[in-house]
């Protein structure tokens, strides 16, 4: 009897688990949550407390909490801690030398604010798109995807992709790519979306995987 109860439970598990397909680096699951974009990530520090402080640095909560007039439902491409971190790491900011406790807060409020407020402005574009509304497409194929426009009015390209499932080319899980560039714009980065359609009440968010650096979004 119970190695029936066991086998049962494992056979639940299956089906109950968090989908891991469009999952490439993160530990973020698809799901729907319970409450507004801001009290998501107030539910995840593990990934997204450096990007509450960026918001609240800027004053950017009510694109968070669906209060911004226009901007009710958004999509957000989502720079986890890890490429907050990566962005803050590029600009050697030596804390040392300013006899400042050494931390990821205190080194994002060192940086101008105008800046932070429009890179975070760039991940954000109006409405609520999950990953089967982007028009498919390839990295190559300029002309494939779609060009959107973020809150700060710059454009980036986004495409769907149908992965290969069992060498079958087009069979697997649909994933978003979105299109970067280095910060002079002359190299073009693929970059990966590791978590996809994780659902606020006030919107979806496309978690970046956290290879992403903060800024190759444009």
């Amino acid at each position: 009897m119970m190695k029936q109860v066991i086998f049962l439970g494992i056979v639940l598990s299956m089906f109950v688990g968090c989908t891991k397909y469009n999952q490439i680096d993160t530990g973020i699951c698809k799901a729907e949550f319970p409450g507004n974009m801001y009290e998501y990530f107030q539910s995840d520090s593990y990934n997204w407390d450096s990007l509450l402080v960026m918001i609240d640095y800027t004053g950017l909560e009510k694109y968070f909490t669906g209060e911004e007039p226009g901007y009710e439902e958004i999509t957000f491409f989502g720079p986890t801690n890890h490429s907050i971190r990566r962005w803050l790491y590029s600009l050697r900011t030596n804390m040392n030398d300013m006899g400042l406790p050494d931390s990821t807060k205190v080194k994002i409020m060192l940086q101008d604010k105008e800046t932070c407020r429009d890179l975070i402005l760039s991940h954000i574009i109006k409405g609520k798109r999950l990953a089967a509304d982007f028009k498919e497409g390839t990295a190559n194929d300029e002309t494939s995807g779609e060009m959107v426009t973020g809150a700060n009015g710059k454009q980036f390209r986004v495409f769907a992709f149908r992965e290969t499932f069992q060498n079958v080319p087009g069979a697997g899980a649909l994933v978003l790519y979105a299109i970067g560039h280095n910060q002079w714009g002359t190299t073009q980065y693929v970059l990966p979306i590791a978590s996809s359609d994780i659902q606020p009440t006030n919107g979806v968010v496309h978690s970046m995987a956290y290879s992403f650096t903060l800024g190759e979004l444009k």
